[in-house]
């Protein structure tokens, strides 16, 4: 694989139209306060809106008004609890979607982004987050090179944390409301503000960080940035109590969606993906199908029974390039004992078309590349390119045999280094459900 998808790789291992279901069909938000934390001077919010489907017409923004400000503290236990839902105190009810009046970084400081859906690495189900990059994206923690990250919308910092117990790599949560919430992931300074609060007892002891739309939180390299609302929940997750690990991912929606005009069209303008859903997708699922997530039959679904430690060695997935979705990928937790993804001979059978009329499906394995259309060449992944195409490339690296046997039960096995001919029926397969 070229240098540059190894570089990519190592951002990512750190990290930990979509088809969406309403839980309510709500058409105004429950008006209730959103507590702020005092800094010393008023904070006004912006204003949130819920979307309303109507039949036969498009998404329309419904404005409420802003909620009364009161100082209380915030519960961060009964966010990590309730998927995503945080208490303002008690009771939390102000529900809805906001408007982001701020990129969460200065448009001359993008190279490119991509959105949700990539499958790299460690990350082997579609990912549940977007990547800002910037110009010229090379893999060093070099602070002389770092660019502001900014908050998109005024909202509370709900969660601080560090990767992978790294002083220099932080995780963040910001909440705009009970049940919206943007996370940031490898941010590498937290700005003076922040980082004095973050330091200190308020929010140690419960007290959220309020921020404003525009403002500095801190400055990074490349991160990674996602929304999600608590009253989506992605249809293409089939069974949800599989990804109670990480709570939000059910929850995950549009990264591009809720930007006002023009900055929506301006990140547009610099996302890699030029197919539908542009903000990417990562709930395939199909009942009886085979495209979508699958996890080692009791292996405790996404977060596995060791809650999150190589986790991803017991995942599957069956599913589209996250920038080309035209590309069947077959990523694994454990190929010869490391986590890859791969392109199929043929790009075919296509997943979906899969069920258990189908007997035992066999595929080649191949690597995968970016070319741009036009000029034949391969993608660097480091600068902006339109008319990217995924295919795949080079010698047969391994097979697959699959085999849907219950309408959420698959038999699985992998021979690295063996071409079809070599492979004739399963040898030791696991059993994978969802």
């Amino acid at each position: 694989m070229r240098i540059y998808l190894i570089l990519i790789i190592i951002l990512i291992i750190g990290c930990t139209s979509q088809q969406q279901t309403k839980i309510e069909n709500k058409t105004e938000a429950k008006s209730s306060s959103m507590d702020l934390p005092e800094n010393g001077s008023e904070t006004n919010i912006s204003q949130p809106f819920m979307y309303e489907k109507k039949d036969n017409e498009s998404i329309v923004p419904i404005v409420q008004p802003p909620p009364k400000q009161t100082e209380q503290n915030l519960s961060k236990t009964d966010h990590i609890k309730n998927s995503g839902r945080f208490s303002f105190g008690k009771p939390c009810s102000w529900e809805g979607a906001v408007n982001f009046t701020s990129p969460p970084r200065r448009l001359e400081d993008i190279g490119l982004i991509e959105p949700i859906g990539l499958m790299i690495g460690n990350h082997v189900t579609p990912i549940d987050h977007g990547y800002y990059y910037p110009s010229n994206w090379k893999h060093e923690d070099n602070p002389i090179e770092f660019k502001d990250v900014l908050a998109p919308a005024n909202g509370i910092i709900t969660e601080i944390e560090t990767m992978g117990g790294r002083k220099d790599d932080y995780r963040l949560v910001i909440h705009y409301t009970c049940t919206f919430y943007t996370i940031y992931i490898h941010v590498k300074e937290l700005s003076p503000r922040i980082k004095q609060f973050y330091g200190g007892m308020e929010f140690k002891n419960g007290k959220g960080i309020n921020v404003t739309a525009g403002e500095v939180i801190g400055r990074a390299n490349a991160f990674d940035f996602s929304v999600h609302d608590d009253n989506v929940v992605l249809k293409g997750f089939i069974t949800p109590k599989l990804y109670e690990g990480e709570s939000w991912k059910i929850h995950t929606v549009d990264m591009f969606a809720y930007f006002v005009e023009p900055i929506k069209s301006q990140l547009l303008a610099k996302n890699i993906r030029e197919k539908e859903p542009r903000g990417g997708k990562i709930d395939y699922d199909i009942d009886g199908k085979l495209v979508g997530n699958w996890f080692v039959e009791n292996s405790g679904g996404y977060a596995g029974l060791n809650r999150g430690i190589d986790n991803y060695k017991t995942h599957l997935a069956f599913a589209y390039d996250g920038l080309d979705p035209s590309l069947v990928v077959v990523s694994m937790g454990n190929f010869n004992n490391e986590p890859k993804q791969f392109a199929v001979i043929n790009n075919k059978p296509d997943p979906i078309s899969i069920d258990k009329s189908d007997g035992i499906i066999k595929y080649e394995l191949v690597d995968i590349d970016y070319m741009i259309q036009g000029t034949g060449e391969y993608w660097d992944r480091r600068n902006y390119a339109k008319g990217i195409k995924a295919i795949g490339r080079g010698d047969v690296l391994g097979v697959v045999l699959v085999q849907m046997i219950e309408d959420r039960k698959i038999k699985f096995e992998v021979f690295p280094g063996k071409t079809a001919s070599e492979v004739n029926g399963f040898s030791n397969p696991k059993i994978y459900e969802r």
